[in-house]
C-alpha cells in the first residue's frame, strides 16, 4: 500500500452517514514508486509533510449527523475492521477474501470494490492484525479512461467519507480541511498520534487514481513477510 500508501465547497454529509452506518452495522504504497498488488500501502516513508495553513483552510461544511460511536482517539480506530466491511459491502461493493499481507508479517489484507454509475472504481483496503483488530485502511477512486488526471473534488466526497470511517466523525471532520487541502498531490501525509495519515497518487506520473490511507504505527513497524522482495 501507499502511505507506507475542492479546493472547492463539497458537502460532507457523506461521511456522517458513513459514521451512523458503521455504528449500526456493528455486527496498503511508499512514496513515488509503482503500487504492489496489495494495492498501494506498502507501508508510510518516515518523512511527513507539515500542511500548509492557506491550503488546508478550506471552507468545507463538516458533517452534522451525530455520530453512534466515539470519535477516534489518536492511537486508535473507532470501527472495527468488521464494521467497517460490512458497511461498503452494503453499499454494493464485492470484497475478495482476506489473505496474508504481503507487505507487513503478520498482517491481514481485504480489498473491496464497486464501480460507481460514472464509471469510475472505487476501492477500499484493510488491514487487520492477527486478531483482527485494525491497523491500516485505504480508499482509492480511479478516473475514466478519458480522465488522465482525476479531479480531486470528484474524489474528495468518497475520500471524506472514508476519512470518517478509520478516525470518527469529530476527527474525520477535524482533518477534513487537510484533506481537502491536499488531495491532489502526489504524496503528503501528516501524524495524528500513533496514526498517519496520507493522500497520494497512483505515481508521481500518474494521477488518475487518488488515495487516502490511515495507518497505525505497529503495521508501519512491522517487518515484511518472510521471503519477500
Amino acid at each position: 500500500m501507499h502511505i507506507r500508501g475542492d479546493r472547492s465547497r463539497a458537502s460532507l454529509l457523506v461521511a456522517g452517514l458513513v459514521i451512523v452506518a458503521l455504528g449500526a452495522v456493528a455486527c496498503e504504497p511508499a512514496p513515488g514508486p509503482t503500487p504492489t498488488a496489495e494495492t498501494v500501502a506498502t507501508r508510510l516513508p518516515s518523512a511527513v509533510v507539515t500542511p500548509s495553513p492557506s491550503r488546508a483552510s478550506s471552507p468545507i461544511p463538516l458533517p452534522t449527523i451525530e455520530s453512534l460511536a466515539p470519535g477516534a482517539t489518536a492511537h486508535a480506530f473507532p470501527f472495527s475492521a468488521e464494521a467497517v466491511v460490512g458497511y461498503y459491502q452494503s453499499q454494493g461493493y464485492a470484497c475478495a477474501a482476506a489473505r496474508p499481507s504481503t507487505e507487513a508479517a503478520g498482517f491481514s489484507f481485504q480489498r473491496c470494490e464497486l464501480t460507481d454509475g460514472d464509471e469510475r472504481i472505487r476501492v477500499i483496503g484493510i488491514v487487520t492484525n492477527t486478531v483482527g483488530e485494525l491497523a491500516d485502511g485505504f480508499a482509492s477512486v480511479q478516473g475514466t479512461s478519458a480522465e488522465s488526471i482525476l479531479d480531486p473534488v470528484i474524489a474528495l466526497e468518497p475520500l471524506a467519507g472514508f476519512l470518517g470511517a478509520m478516525l470518527g466523525e469529530t476527527q474525520g471532520a477535524a482533518h477534513l480541511p487537510w484533506l481537502a487541502g491536499h488531495l491532489g498531490d502526489t504524496y503528503a501525509s501528516m501524524k495524528f498520534g500513533d496514526l498517519t495519515i496520507a493522500t497520494y497518487t497512483e505515481s508521481t506520473n500518474d494521477h488518475s487514481k487518488l488515495y487516502l490511507e490511515v495507518a497505525n504505527q505497529a503495521y508501519l513497524d512491522a517487518p515484511p513477510p518472510s521471503g519477500a522482495p
